[in-house]
């Protein structure tokens, strides 16, 4: 009875904080909407990334080469950017051309949008203790990644779906079958390669974590083998691309690369002219912070892997040296195991520093403030303040919690 009592005490507490919730939740959702709207009716999406796939396809289907910018301007007109995926990327969106995915740009949303459907399907069904309401306002407001998604055309709401599969086989421990997707995700793009350490935190020997790795590594020496056999040229511009000193793929930070140590970069080029070795030095800091809180929130939550792989997939993003805004997307999976279950007011802190925040800043313009004249500490690394701010809370409240539960 005394515990009944308590938890009535509480519900009553957490009420007026639930109606807070619940209003932020609603005011974040029509901030995004008036968003996709200005996207999708006002100024119909220009979708540049989009434009590059449709021109790689049409110059393959001409048997042209692809990553020459000057075959994809022949197709989608000039200024559109050069084809960066793997050889054996190109062959999948040439497949997608048969099942019309890239007959316009509507048409390849509405795919877009039956993975971010299914993506969240899976979400929701990991624990089953769904949260309809912080996962839906996660999705489409969190660091307007979504947003950032359709303006651009890109493909990340396909890593969400195929994340959101890795952890589902985590969680019931097929590792071998997780380890094949991780293997396709990688061969997709280079840039799921370090979400591989996912495997490092399984609770199982050293040997087999490897074994899961090498599988990986294997399926993606694979796929490239594949490519090479079909086309080599392809295969050796693909890795011309990465090794040019101008290529797309070198990013310099800003608004289109809020990576994490081009924010202490650019911080320290305002104060002084010799702003490289105190970056070295913050960002090492930074490294070994992120690492040491990772370790110890492992070690913490020995019976908990689906907490253990939600922050890991936080920090390796935390940690990767490129980074655009359209990535953030996965970072729904993570947050959403990692706060779901926390009282009203955690959330509200989260969706104010994951959500409100970039908003504010989108919204700038509609009060003539240009953000393009924003100073570095206010507007082009938004989402690096953000992705910050959330770790530090994941941290901070778990250490309480901790706190609490050895004071009982």
């Amino acid at each position: 009875m005394v515990t009944s009592l308590k938890n009535n005490m509480s519900r009553i507490r957490e009420n007026p904080w639930k109606i807070v919730y619940c209003l932020l939740c609603l005011a974040l959702l029509a901030l995004a909407a008036y968003q996709f709207y200005n996207l999708f009716v006002i100024f119909p999406p220009y979708a540049q990334d989009y434009k590059v796939f449709v021109g790689a396809v049409q110059a393959l289907d001409h048997t042209q080469n692809p990553y020459l910018l000057s075959t994809i301007n022949l197709y989608r007109g000039a200024g559109t950017l050069e084809f960066v995926y793997p050889p054996q990327t190109l062959y999948f969106f040439w497949f997608l051309q048969f099942l019309f995915i890239f007959q316009n740009v509507w048409i390849y949303y509405t795919f877009l949008g039956i993975l971010l459907i299914f993506g969240s399907i899976l979400l929701l069904t990991l624990d089953q203790k769904p949260h309809y309401l912080f996962l839906l306002t996660l999705m489409i407001t969190g660091f307007i990644s979504l947003w950032w998604n359709f303006t651009t055309g890109n493909k990340d709401i396909l890593f969400l779906f195929l994340f959101a599969i890795i952890f589902t086989l985590l969680l019931t421990e097929k590792y071998w079958q997780s380890s094949i997707v991780m293997g396709l995700t990688v061969g997709f793009s280079l840039f799921a390669t370090p979400f591989v350490a996912l495997f490092l935190v399984i609770r199982r020997p050293i040997v087999n974590r490897l074994c899961y790795i090498a599988l990986s590594a294997g399926i993606v020496m694979i796929l490239f083998l594949v490519s090479y056999c079909i086309n080599a040229s392809f295969f050796y511009s693909y890795i011309g691309t990465l090794l040019e000193s101008n290529s797309t793929l070198i990013q310099l930070g800003g608004w289109n690369a809020p990576i994490p140590y081009w924010l202490f970069y650019d911080l320290f080029r305002s104060i002084s002219s010799d702003a490289i070795l105190p970056t070295i030095l913050v960002s090492c800091a930074y490294v070994g912070i992120i690492l040491y809180a990772t370790v110890n929130y492992y070690k913490k939550h020995p019976d908990d892997p689906l907490k253990i792989y939600a922050l890991v997939l936080l920090a390796v993003f935390m940690l990767l040296p490129r980074m655009m805004p359209y990535n953030f997307i996965i970072l729904v999976i993570p947050l959403y195991i990692l706060f779901k279950d926390v009282s009203y007011q955690l959330k509200i802190l989260v969706l104010t520093a994951i959500s409100l925040l970039p908003l504010i800043v989108w919204y700038l313009p509609l009060f003539s403030v240009n953000k393009d004249e924003l100073p570095v500490f206010l507007g082009p690394y938004v989402q690096t303040y953000s992705l910050i701010i959330v770790f530090f809370i994941v941290i901070l409240h778990d250490n309480l919690s901790h706190s609490v539960k050895s004071d009982r």
